[in-house]
């Protein structure tokens, strides 16, 4: 018996327990500014994932007015590397989630012990910040109330022919108006699209609640306890809608998946209840409601990202009495935990995330409305704020809201925030560093109550499109590009990524190309000694080009070598085993 004994204890202590995968590297990396339009996706994981798992259910792309991403998966180096190709290119200067289900596991069965999710920017040419009018649209009708109230708008390509197309949400009028774009960047006609009596519709977002492909939207109630998701037919209008009752005035909402099982979910904050409700997708598109109590007051912007840089989706919140920007660190099952909270000057009413100063961690810009003050505030990537840095330029009255995005094409995001009590939109530019200077100022007639920031003419800039609440219009302003101008980044040298580095086996280059001609790689050791050298053909546009080191002996630092007539860089990795 003793004998037996000893021997189970020795076979017990020699198994070998599975770990579950763990994702070592991404491209794009989270953050980043200015990845191509038709970049591909990928994700390096520390072992060889069972091929049968990863699908377009557990690998999921969104585009804020892209919206649902189609594309092809493939597997390299022993199945730890995923490469998503997309069949068509994302939208200039748009915020793109990727998102990882905890349903991908190992060759050994083991599920992600987390969902891993991360954000970052497509790239824009370079344009201008100082933006004209080009065209007015008049959205109330004559036999419509005296004031629609058009709040604001979502830009998404509702019937996938390319273009981004308009939402505006009127809270007056308890109505939508859809317009579609005409291919040309007009929006010729308008759709009404109607909510219900009294139910102020007012923020608004897009998602794919039911896994279908297609853009749906969630519309939230400003003073009311009603959230209305709205699913879509892939045409350029909405069917079955929804309608959950949470806790009252609705004032911001985010959608993620915040647990992991490939179903977006949502959470809102709530004004007038000053707490905020998370909203769990039931794995059909349907939702439970549950609550949250924040210790600040009137809980009522939110914005979602990878805040501690951990793979997990967090939430930026900023609470309106209190007059403070937090943060709720996501676990991947569905709990957020408050974490940091810093003070601003003034009344937050609307937030946005963004990498501003370039280090890669997720930052937050607030606009205060009585304080008359934009602020910013730089993440650590550890879950903390550092202090805002406000800013208060002439006819910056009562700012409400707040875009951000790449309008002069110069790799770094700039800010545009609609000045309610002034009448004007004001444009901040960014130095790179993430400090920023009001570079100029739009105007509105009567109660500039939005803007956003999207690409209506395809023409690889981004507009500049706002709200007038009080005159019931949107406003079409059009960034005039600057034809024949190059960034620093395209005159000096293109940017290469070397994915992952760390090395084991394999590693690739991201790189892409003006014109067809010949590209240049040796590969050398920590001396400089040649290692090996080849050479190959390739086509314009974006490339991906996969280098094999298994053969290498030695752990440690190697370079390689990349010239071609539009540049010549080295890169730096190291290869560990």
């Amino acid at each position: 018996m003793k004998l037996f004994a000893l021997l189970t204890l020795i076979c017990c202590n020699g198994i070998v327990y599975s770990q579950p995968p763990t994702v070592l590297s991404t491209l794009p990396v989270h953050q980043t500014n200015n990845a191509p339009s038709n970049t591909e996706i990928a994700v390096y994981f520390d072992e060889s994932l069972d091929v049968a798992t990863v699908s377009g259910a557990s690998f999921r792309v969104f585009g804020r007015w892209s919206g649902p991403a189609k594309g092809s998966l493939a597997l390299f180096d022993n199945n730890r590397q995923v490469v998503f190709s997309p069949e068509e290119p994302f939208f200039a200067g748009e915020w793109v989630t990727v998102s990882l289900s905890k349903t991908i596991k190992s060759e050994t069965g083991e599920n992600l012990a987390k969902p891993y999710a991360w954000n970052f920017w497509i790239k824009t040419a370079p344009g201008q910040l100082d933006q004209p009018l080009v065209e007015t649209i008049e959205l109330r009708l004559p036999d419509d109330p005296t004031l629609l109230q058009t709040y604001g708008a979502y830009a998404g390509d509702l019937d996938n022919d390319g273009y981004s197309d308009l939402v505006a949400v009127n809270e007056n009028s308890d109505d939508l108006r859809i317009l579609l774009n005409d291919g040309q960047g007009g929006y010729p006609s308008f759709t009404i699209y109607d909510m219900g009596d009294d139910s102020t519709p007012s923020p608004s977002e897009g998602a794919d609640f039911n896994n279908d492909g297609e853009i749906d939207l969630v519309v939230t109630t400003a003073w009311d306890t009603e959230v209305r998701v709205l699913t879509g037919n892939g045409q350029g209008s909405f069917t079955n809608l929804q309608t959950y009752f949470t806790s009252n005035g609705v004032r911001g909402v985010v959608v993620g998946d915040f647990d992991g099982d490939g179903w977006d979910d949502m959470l809102t904050t709530n004004r007038l209840s000053g707490n905020i409700s998370i909203f769990m997708n039931d794995g059909t598109g349907g939702f439970t409601v549950s609550g949250m109590d924040l210790p600040g007051e009137d809980e009522t912007a939110c914005a979602l990202t990878d805040v501690n840089n951990d793979g997990v989706m967090d939430v930026f919140f900023a609470s309106y009495n209190s007059q403070k920007v937090g943060v709720l660190l996501g676990d991947g099952y569905g709990v957020f935990t408050p974490a940091a909270s810093v003070g601003v000057q003034g009344k937050p009413w609307m937030i946005a995330t963004g990498d501003f100063n370039g280090d890669g961690n997720a930052d937050v810009a607030t606009v205060n409305s009585n304080g008359n003050k934009t602020a910013v505030l730089f993440g650590d990537g550890q879950g903390g704020l550092g202090q805002p840095v406000h800013y208060s330029p002439i006819n910056h009255n009562f700012p409400l809201a707040i875009d951000i995005g790449d309008l002069d094409g110069d790799g770094d995001l700039d800010l545009v925030t609609s000045n309610y009590g002034s009448k004007t939109y004001t444009v901040f530019e960014n130095d790179g560093l993430g400090s920023f200077v009001a570079a100029a100022t739009l105007n509105a007639d009567s109660l500039s109550s939005c803007a956003i920031l999207h690409d209506r003419d395809n023409d690889g800039d981004l507009d500049i499109t706002g709200t007038d609440e009080g005159d019931d219009v949107i406003l079409l302003f059009e960034n005039p590009g600057q034809a024949n101008v190059l960034s620093e980044t395209d005159k000096n040298e293109k940017e290469i990524v070397l994915f992952p580095n760390p090395v084991s086996k394999t590693f690739t280059l991201s790189y892409a190309l003006r014109s067809s001609q010949q590209i240049c790689f040796s590969l050398h050791d920590f001396l400089g000694t040649p290692i090996k050298q080849w050479k190959k053909n390739q086509p314009i546009g974006n490339q991906l080009e996969r280098c094999d080191v298994s053969s290498l002996p030695f752990s440690g630092i190697y370079t390689i070598w990349i010239k071609c007539d539009e540049f010549e860089i080295v890169k730096r990795f190291t290869i560990v085993r």
